[in-house]
């Protein structure tokens, strides 16, 4: 203890010392060099420069002159070390001074914002409290306090950006909080948005309490619009498209019910917004936004018409926009929109119209297991990334027309099938990647027409129970499948090209079909029933054309026509036996054409009955047995069309199904060549 006792005071003595120096170290220094200065000029210019003993003359006046021009050095010499050590010493005063005025500034400004934070959370504590008043008024106040608040955490100089946010970010918290929040006469908004009681409601016999609540939803309803209008103020931008005061923030809105109308236009979130679980049982206006963060619309109910972009006023998603699981009641707005990021609509309703007319979508776009009751309309849109429509139903028009798929877009799977009791119309659209349509119910209409496919385009197993039309289009890909689908009206699939493999196999067509005027590589027409006329004429066959197993009830044609043309088979005869399999062709109409272009490729040889050769004509039994199958598959399609119910609908068509299924097989049977026949035709001859 007695050497730390010892060494404090030495160390003591010491810091006495410095504070002594570092106080009249000036004076010193200047005392010293003064000194130092005067005897340096006073006696070096005399010893360094002897002045002669003799009388002045001539000779003495240059040495004199050169003692007094040293002296003078000297002087300035001191005077400007004290000059220096003088500009020195103000120097060191003044910083000390600024470094204490700083200092004072900043411990000023640290109590300043120490008293406007605790001034600020003050007030912002008795705005939280405001909400939770009775009165709407003081409410209101509440609303307005928070609001300014955030604008002064946001003009707050002292504060980084982040600070500022986080401060903003609590208050926002609180107002989102609000609009959230339940408010009880909610439930009775329909009765209560009347202008007077209605006779079968709660408040029938109760007009004093109507007028009442009435009058308190609606001054609940000014304030939950204010906080809205409040915050779509700043999150706008001066120009279009850019981010406003508010913009960073993140907004909770999910679960909220919005019992009046929002608009929420020329909005710009440089954050993700969460309105997931809402309910909007007035207007709502969500056009010309920006969406930099994610857009969670999941699980929400529009009551009424919901508008999220047009063609002129504009919305961009470039993150995920979710709005799965949705119902929309009344119309369904999503003109012109753009999707950076995935667009996610699956398990939805719409009960109204629904329009995604114009839009364009940079990632993937997945529109799985919805429900159109109204009309759909996604025509004139690019699919940049895989899109997905399967497990849909299209109650009234289904509008996909002059659209372009980048990648794979599937419609229906033979498990996940869509269904379009309206008409549905692909015409004119481009897909570069795979279409997939297999399985898919068309009860009105369908048109492919003017469509171009550049990879697999998969229509197999489908029905169409009113007009199908796939006329002029293009088929550049090795596979373009149609394979066991029945048609229930007439079929167009004239004025087409083929570059691969077109298989209509396995199919029933019950109206009249059109194969004319295209251009085939590889053509599979067998083991099909064609019970209306079958029109083949003018196309070209530039590989192999499979007819066998199949029945011709009606009429068919290869040559001339209404437009007088004829096919052509360039590189093989069409087959219409195959003889390896002993499988037929059976005709149930004598007036055909099977004339092709005279003098070019492969003619159709035919029997002295005028069918090609080892073909046969229907026996009278087998036609009663059709006719009575058409009969019966006519009937369940009328039942079919006019039925309402899903469940009756359903049964109906595993009930057609099934007949299908036998018609199948009884025509693989009649078509099949048994030995013994063959036998006795070998006798015969």
């Amino acid at each position: 203890m007695s050497n730390k006792k010892q060494h404090d005071e030495e160390h003591s003595k010491i810091y006495k010392v410095w504070l002594w120096v570092k106080r009249w170290w000036l004076p010193i220094a200047i005392l010293l060099i003064t000194s130092i200065g005067l005897a340096c000029a006073l006696s070096i210019p005399q010893r360094v420069f002897e002045t002669p003993r003799e009388p002045a003359n001539d000779k003495s006046a240059p040495v004199l002159l050169a003692q007094s021009n040293l002296r003078l050095a000297f002087l300035y010499i001191t005077g400007g070390a004290i000059a220096v050590m003088g500009l020195v010493e103000t120097f060191r005063k003044n910083n000390n001074e600024k470094l204490k005025n700083d200092q004072d500034k900043e411990k000023n400004d640290r109590d300043h914002l120490r008293q406007v934070r605790a001034e600020r959370r003050e007030r912002y504590t008795k705005a939280v409290e405001q909400l939770g008043s009775q009165e709407a008024p003081v409410r209101m106040g509440g609303v307005y306090t928070l609001v300014g608040l955030v604008d002064e955490w946001l003009e707050e100089k002292s504060l980084s950006d982040d600070q500022k946010l986080k401060e903003g970010q609590v208050i926002i918290n609180n107002l989102c909080a609000y609009i959230r929040s339940p408010f009880t006469l909610t439930s009775h908004y329909d009765e209560l948005s009347q202008d007077s009681p209605t006779p079968e409601g709660i408040y029938k016999d109760k007009e004093q309490e109507f007028y009442a609540d009435k009058a308190t939803l609606d001054s609940e309803a000014d304030v939950r619009l204010s906080i809205i209008k409040e915050i779509h103020d700043r999150i706008q931008g001066p120009d279009k498209n850019t981010p406003g005061a508010w913009s960073d923030f993140e907004y909770d809105f999910s679960g909220s019910t919005f019992f009046y109308p929002i608009d929420l236009t020329n909005s710009y979130y440089a954050k993700p917004i969460n309105f997931s679980g809402s309910t909007y049982k007035g207007g709502a206006y969500f056009t010309d936004s920006t969406y930099k963060g994610g857009a969670n619309f999941i699980g929400s109910t529009y009551e009424k018409d919901v508008t999220f972009s047009t063609p002129i006023f504009r919305s961009t998603y470039v993150g995920k926009a979710d709005f799965r699981g949705s119902t929309y009641q009344g119309g369904a707005d999503f003109r012109g929109s753009t999707y950076q990021g995935g667009a996610d609509f699956t398990g939805s309703t719409y009960q109204g119209g629904a329009d995604f007319t114009g839009s364009t979508y940079q990632g993937w776009a997945d529109f799985t297991g919805s429900t159109y009751q109204g009309w759909a309309n996604f025509s004139s849109s690019t699919y940049q990334g895989w899109a997905n429509f399967s497990d849909s139903t299209y109650q009234g028009w289904a509008n996909f027309s002059d659209s372009t798929y980048e990648k794979d877009v599937t419609f229906s799977t033979p498990i996940f099938r869509s269904t379009y009791v309206g008409k549905a119309d692909f015409r004119g659209s481009t897909y570069e990647g795979g279409a997939y349509f297999s399985r898919s119910t068309y009860e009105g209409g369908a048109y492919f027409s003017r469509s171009t496919y550049k990879d697999v385009a998969d229509f197999g197993g489908s029905t169409y129970q009113g007009e199908a039309n796939f006329d002029g289009s293009t088929y550049n890909t090795n596979v373009a499948a149609f394979n066991g689908s029945t048609y229930h009206g007439w079929v167009h699939f004239s004025g087409s090209t083929y570059q691969g493999q077109a298989d209509f196999s396995y199919s029933t067509y019950h109206g009249w079909v059109y194969f004319s005027g295209s251009t085939y590589q590889w053509a599979y027409f067998s083991d099909s029933i064609y019970q209306g006329q079958a029109v083949f004429s003018g196309s070209t066959y530039q590989g192999w054309s499979v007819f066998s197993g199949s029945i011709f009830n009606s009429d068919i044609y290869f040559g001339k026509n209404r437009d007088n043309s004829f096919s052509l088979f360039t590189e093989s005869a069409p087959q219409f036996y195959y003889e390896t399999n002993r499988i037929n062709t059976l005709f149930g109409s004598p007036d055909n054409n099977f004339t092709v272009e005279n003098g070019r490729g492969y003619p159709i040889y035919c029997n002295i009955e005028g069918l090609p050769l080892g073909c046969k004509f229907l026996t009278s039994e087998q036609k009663e047995y059709l006719e009575d199958k058409f009969q019966e598959i006519e009937k369940i399609n009328n039942k079919l069309l006019e039925a309402k119910d899903n469940g009756e609908k359903a049964k109906l068509l595993d009930t057609l199904r099934s007949v299908d299924e036998k018609l199948y097989e009884w025509r693989k049977e009649v078509t099949t060549v048994k030995v013994e026949d063959l036998a006795a035709e070998d006798t015969e001859s």
